[in-house]
């Protein structure tokens, strides 16, 4: 019988309580010790819930997993193989940096850290671990998003000309997500899932042109950018928008826009019909898309690397550190109303 891989959960709030949920569907995992700061969370008394349909809806009740409330604890226990770092973003780079050096396989929840001088270091020690770490960047594996990064590489439509992405929901409440300095407001909390797949699709940019305001956590809540590819050979017009200062009861929704040569894609989450592609003199294409959320297909993914004995994913990793330093320019650009060169 094939040894389960066996992982601890660091955080049980919505992000911890929904990875928890997949661990539970999948056979070749084990959870055997769970985290929070907050004994409520632990016991199952308090649950965070989440902004997507699905998430967080399971409870620790059904896992026999030993209990922490001290995360560093949990990362000294033998018995744990896969640490799950699910913590505010102020504590990612430390608690990352204690499981490496305790031989652990690591997931950290995105961002990656809450600087770019961090993110960094992580990737430094990263490159000098044989273990797994990944930066859980779910829209990477978001069955959308999985689709239209396909199109673009394999110029299904011709050469992407321009791609417009949105994110906009109300701010989420509680103290982390009002303190610009553990959260790194929207800018980085929630416009960096778009940063990221654009540095994904099309690299690192050259510049960035970015406007915003403050909003709730005290830091830039609503932001506008223009990605500036200038020495790309697909140099495509890309935009991305991101907020939290929606009224209280708006709600969640991401979406996209893709125009190619020969064709038009969007996407809107709160829509049936979701994707579809247009193209001119035929009926729109709808798109079926996989069932379920990006965040299954990372974990699914990344315990495939481990179970297999495979480490594929510094690049990646590297990439979810240059969207930190992205995110850095995108704030220097609101601040400086100016053009920012991007510096990695």
């Amino acid at each position: 019988m094939k040894k389960k891989l066996r992982v601890g959960v660091i955080g049980l709030g919505m992000m911890g309580m929904t990875h928890l949920d997949i661990y539970a569907q999948m056979d070749e995992v084990e959870v055997v010790a769970i985290s929070d700061a907050i004994q409520a969370r632990l016991d199952g008394s308090s649950q965070a819930q989440g902004n997507i349909k699905g998430q967080a809806k399971g409870n620790v009740e059904k896992f026999n997993a030993k209990q922490y409330l001290n995360g560093i604890d949990l990362i000294k226990d033998k018995n744990v193989d896969l640490v799950d770092i699910c913590v505010g973003t102020n504590l990612h780079f430390n608690f990352v940096k204690e499981a490496l050096s305790k031989d652990k396989h690591v997931l950290v929840e995105k961002p990656l850290a809450r600087t770019y001088l961090e993110a960094q270091q992580i990737v430094s020690l990263a490159k000098n671990s044989s273990k797994n770490i990944m930066s859980a960047m779910c829209l990477r594996y978001w069955p959308a998003w999985t689709w239209l990064k396909t199109v673009i590489d394999d110029n299904r439509y011709g050469r992407c000309l321009s791609l417009s992405c949105k994110r906009q929901t109300n701010h989420p409440g509680g103290s982390f997500y009002s303190n610009e300095e553990e959260c790194g407001g929207a800018l980085l909390d929630l416009h960096v899932h778009d940063t990221d797949f654009i540095n994904y699709c099309f690299g690192t940019p050259d510049a960035v042109f970015s406007q915003g305001y403050k909003g709730p956590s005290g830091g830039i809540d609503h932001v506008s950018t223009n990605y500036i590819y200038s020495s790309n050979k697909i140099n495509p017009l890309v935009i991305a928008e991101g907020t939290w200062t929606m009224q209280d009861g708006y709600g969640f929704n991401m979406s996209y826009t893709a125009n190619f040569e020969n064709a038009t894609t969007c996407y809107l989450l709160d829509q049936d019909e979701s994707l579809k592609v247009f193209k001119s003199g035929y009926e729109p294409e709808l798109i079926k898309l996989s069932e379920g959320m990006g965040y299954e297909y990372e974990i699914q993914a990344f315990v495939n690397e481990i179970m297999a004995h495979k480490n594929t994913n510094i690049d990646l990793l590297n990439q979810a550190a240059e969207s930190i330093a992205i995110i850095e320019a995108e704030k220097a650009s609101i601040e400086s109303c100016s053009l920012v060169t991007i510096k990695t």
